[in-house]
C-alpha cells in the first residue's frame, strides 16, 4: 500500500522532500521569524525613546535656595568667602561688580546671558573637595575661575552656580631643578611662574595671552606664539591633582616622565575646559632657557607671500622658536593705539623669535634672510639688543588689545582661532577682507 502511495506521488510528478531539505527550511524560517522579532523590538525601542519627556533629557540643578544653604555651609564649615545672591537690591555695589566680573568679559567672543549666583574663594584642595561635596548634593553647577582672561567665554555660568575663584591658589609647592619639573597651583600666571624660577636657568615654554594663568591653561589645552618649537600645553603637563564633580580627589599619575602603567588620565584631563574635574595642582615640566634669542621682523607686500614664507620656513625644517603673521590692517591698529613705544611700516608683517646657541641663531637667522628674500620681503629688521627685542615682540602680544581700544561704540570684536593643512596656510590668510560687514584681521 505503501509502495502504490509512492508511485501515486511519483505519477503526480511530486517528490517525497529530503530531510536536509527539510533542515534547511526550518532553519530559514526560524531566521526569518528572529529577525522580524528584532526589527520589531528595535522599533519599539526607538519609539520609546522619543516618547521620553524631554525635562528627562535635560540637567537638573538645584534651585536658588538650596544654593543659599550651599553657601552658608561652606561660610562655616571652611571658613571660604562667599557672597550669595538675593533677589532683593543692594546697597553694596561692589557685590554686583563681584558677580559681573566672574560672568562677562568685554573681551569674550560669547557672553552668557546670566552671571553666577555665588563666588567661593578657597585656599586649599580639600577646600574645593568640601565644596564639591556639598555642591554635588545640592545639584550646584561648579564653575572654575582663575584669571578670567578666556576669549570664549570658558568661564561662563551658562545655569547660574557656584564660580569657585582661585585666586588664593596661586603659589609654586615645588622646584624640582635637577628633574626640571615644577609644581604649581591653578592661579598662578606663567609670567609670573618664569619670573620666580628664572634664576634657575630653566622655564617654561607655553607662552598664550599674558594674563593667562596655569588652570586655565591647562583646561583650554592653549598654545601660543612658542608652539611651533615647544608645543602645546598637553606637552609640557606631567601629572594634574583633580577634584571631581563629588567631591573625591584623585592624582593622574607620578612625578616620573615617563610611565606605562595605566590609561593616560593626564591627557583627559587637559583640555576638558573644568567639565571633568577641577585641577587643583599641576606638575609641568620646564626646559633650560636658550643661551641666545633673537626677534625679527619681515614685511612682505602682500599676505600671500608672508604666509608662503612661513610655510616654508617649516618645510625646510629651520628651528624657528616663534613665528607669527600680522596684517597691514592690524599693524595700523597697533600703531594707532601707541601701546609699544615705536611706529610700524603698515605692510603684512612675520615677526620671528630664533633661539639656541649663538652660533645654531646665526645660522638661522642667515637661512630666514636668504628664504624671505626669494618670497619678496621688503625689510628685514633685528633687534639689537633685548629692549628693542622685548618692543619687537610687543606688537604680537598687544595686538588683541589694541583692536580693542580702537573699536567704535556699536562694534564688536569676535577672537576665535582658526586652523587648516600648512599647505593651505598661504591660501585661507590670503581669503579677502570685509565680507558681509565683517572686517576679518588675521
Amino acid at each position: 500500500m505503501a509502495g502504490n502511495d509512492r508511485e501515486k506521488r511519483g505519477d503526480a510528478g511530486i517528490s517525497e522532500p529530503s530531510t536536509g531539505s527539510s533542515n534547511s527550511w526550518t532553519a530559514s524560517r526560524t531566521l526569518l521569524v528572529s529577525a522580524l522579532a528584532a526589527g520589531l523590538s528595535y522599533a519599539y525601542a526607538i519609539s520609546s525613546n522619543k516618547s521620553q519627556p524631554e525635562s528627562l533629557k535635560q540637567p537638573q540643578y538645584g534651585s536658588t535656595q538650596d544654593l543659599k544653604k550651599v553657601g552658608t555651609f561652606i561660610e562655616l564649615l571652611f571658613n571660604v568667602y562667599v557672597t550669595v545672591y538675593k533677589k532683593i537690591p543692594l546697597a553694596d555695589a561692589s557685590y554686583e561688580d563681584d558677580l559681573q566680573v566672574h560672568g562677562f568679559s568685554e573681551w569674550s567672543s560669547v557672553n552668557a546671558d546670566r552671571f553666577p549666583v555665588a563666588i567661593a574663594y578657597p585656599k586649599s584642595t580639600e577646600d574645593v573637595a568640601e565644596i564639591a561635596k556639598i555642591c554635588h548634593k545640592y545639584k550646584m553647577p561648579m564653575i572654575p575661575y582663575s584669571g578670567g582672561s578666556s576669549l570664549e567665554a570658558n568661564f561662563a555660568a551658562v545655569h547660574g552656580g557656584l564660580t569657585i575663584d582661585f585666586v588664593s591658589m596661586n603659589k609654586i609647592l615645588e622646584l624640582h631643578e635637577d628633574d626640571m619639573d615644577v609644581v604649581v597651583q591653578p592661579s598662578i600666571q606663567w609670567m609670573d611662574l618664569n619670573e620666580k624660577i628664572k634664576d634657575s636657568g630653566l622655564f617654561f615654554p607655553v607662552d598664550p595671552g599674558p594674563s593667562a594663568m596655569i588652570g586655565g591653561m591647562i583646561g583650554t589645552n592653549c598654545s601660543g606664539t612658542n608652539a611651533v618649537r615647544y608645543g602645546t600645553m598637553k606637552d609640557w603637563v606631567i601629572n594634574l591633582t583633580v577634584v571631581l564633580a563629588d567631591g573625591r580627589i584623585v592624582k593622574t599619575r607620578r612625578r616620573p616622565r615617563k610611565t606605562s602603567a595605566g590609561y593616560n588620565l593626564t591627557g583627559m584631563f587637559v583640555g576638558s575646559e573644568g567639565t571633568l574635574g577641577i585641577v587643583t595642582e599641576a606638575t609641568l615640566k620646564l626646559t633650560p632657557i636658550p643661551e641666545e634669542t633673537r626677534v625679527g621682523v619681515v614685511t612682505f607686500p602682500t599676505m600671500r607671500d608672508a604666509a608662503s614664507t612661513a610655510m616654508l620656513l617649516i618645510r625646510k625644517g629651520i628651528p624657528v622658536q616663534c613665528m607669527e603673521i600680522l596684517d597691514d590692517v592690524q599693524m595700523d591698529v597697533i600703531n594707532r593705539a601707541g601701546g609699544t613705544g615705536r611706529s610700524w611700516k603698515t605692510l603684512p608683517s612675520l615677526f620671528f623669535k630664533f633661539s639656541g646657541t649663538s652660533a645654531g641663531v646665526l645660522d638661522s637667522v642667515t637661512l630666514t634672510r636668504d628664504l624671505a628674500k626669494k618670497n619678496h620681503a621688503e625689510s628685514f629688521e633685528f633687534a639689537r639688543d633685548e629692549r628693542e627685542a622685548l618692543d619687537l615682540w610687543s606688537a604680537r602680544k598687544q595686538s588683541l588689545w589694541s583692536m580693542l581700544a580702537l573699536k567704535k561704540e556699536g562694534s564688536q570684536v569676535w577672537s576665535t582661532d582658526v586652523s587648516v593643512p600648512i599647505s593651505r596656510l598661504p591660501d585661507i590668510i590670503g581669503m579677502p577682507l570685509g565680507k558681509e560687514g565683517f572686517l576679518i584681521i588675521c
